[in-house]
This record gives C-alpha cells, structure tokens and sequence, in this order.
C-alpha cells in the first residue's frame, strides 16, 4: 500500500481523454452524408441477403423435398471460397467505377435470391453461387466508395459504414427466422429482397443528385 501512495505522489497525472463530442458530431455529420449513405446502405443490403440466405437455407436442405443429412449440408459453406472475388471486384472498380460493380454485385445476389424460389436442387445450386459472389463483389466496392466519400472525418464515415453493415447483419440473424417460421423459404427470400431493394434504391436514387461526381 506504502509503494502505491509512493508511486501516486511521484508519477505525473495521466492526461485527461479528449472529449468524444466532436467525435460524436461527425459521426451525426456523416449520417446524413449521402456519398456515405449509399455505399453503407448498398453493404449493408448485402450482408444482410448473405446472412439470411446462408443461416435459413441450411434448415430447408434438411427438410422435404431435399432431405439432406448435416455432413452434406454442411458442404455449402465451401462456397465462402468465392470471397477470392474480392481482389477482382476492387480492381473492375477502379475502372468501372465504385457504384456500377456494387449494382452488379446486387445484381447477382437478387438474382440468387430468385433462383433460390423454386424447390429443385439445380436452381438452388446456382442461387447460391450468385449470392455470396454478390456480396463479395458489392461489398468490396461499396468500401472504396466509401474512401472516396471525400477527404474530411473519413474515421466517421467508416463508423456509420461498420455500424450498419454490422446492424444488418445482426438483424439478418432475427428477422428471416421469423419469416420462415411463418413462411418456410418464401419468407425468408422476402426479407432479402426487402433489403436488396434498399440496396438498389440507395445507389440509384442518389445517382442525379450527385451526378457532378463521375464514381
């Protein structure tokens, strides 16, 4: 106890923290920022298609007419190996520009989500594909448009991105549970198409008002 009143005394005071209310206003700044917006939104629509699509798909392979066992159902998760699209998707973007990669990524993940619809093993072979391959594209190129956002609280930009990309898949894990308790797999690919339709809304809505800006 002696050594730590020693110790109290003679070492200097530690510096205060920095107040988190500038923090706190660019975050707000940026949440109304639409070059932010649109990408975060476009993610988010994505991540929240993938989460959905891959936690509820497993429980209809195991049902009628599939019939699957666990170990074979299991092998659906080899198809995370398309995340090595990434790379590719970053680099079309940087020709194509952010937005046209990212509505392609939409593209193929409603795509998947349609396919995914009719009860046969060959549709749902090829939904599958196209909806992780959607999120991986669409998600890689909704980042880089998030760097070019602009220069300033480029830190809050990224903040708001994470937060609704992380919030969507959160909800992506509760909210097509109780659509396919309702609704079997219908609802759930409803609830994917739902956010999808944010996805596409954000990034074609805000195209003329930010016309000037060629990405």
């Amino acid at each position: 106890m002696t050594g730590a009143l020693v110790m109290r005394r003679t070492l200097p005071e530690a510096p205060l923290a920095p107040r988190s209310a500038g923090a706190a206003v660019a975050v707000l700044g940026q949440l109304t920022n639409a070059r932010v917006l649109r990408p975060a939104l476009a993610a988010s629509a994505l991540f929240f298609t993938f989460v959905s699509v891959f936690s509820y798909v497993t429980f209809r392979l195991e049902k009628p007419p599939f019939d699957y066992g666990t170990g074979v159902v299991s092998l659906i998760f080899v198809l995370w190996a398309l995340g090595a699209a990434s790379p590719p998707a970053g680099r079309l973007a940087d020709r194509l520009g952010w937005r046209r990669v990212a509505l392609l990524g939409l593209c193929s993940s409603a795509t998947g989500v349609l396919l995914s619809l009719p009860a046969t093993i060959v549709t749902l072979g090829l939904a599958l594909p196209l909806v992780i391959s959607g999120m991986f594209v669409g998600v890689t190129s909704a980042q880089l448009g998030v760097l070019e956002a602009g220069e300033l609280d480029r830190g809050a930009a990224s903040a708001v991105y994470f937060t609704l990309y992380y919030a969507a898949g959160a909800a992506a894990g509760f909210l097509p549970g109780l659509a396919w308790e309702r609704w079997a797999w219908p609802g759930v690919a409803a609830c994917a198409a739902a956010a999808l339709a944010v996805g596409f809304g954000a990034l074609l809505h805000t195209r003329r008002a930010l016309a000037p800006i060629r990405r």
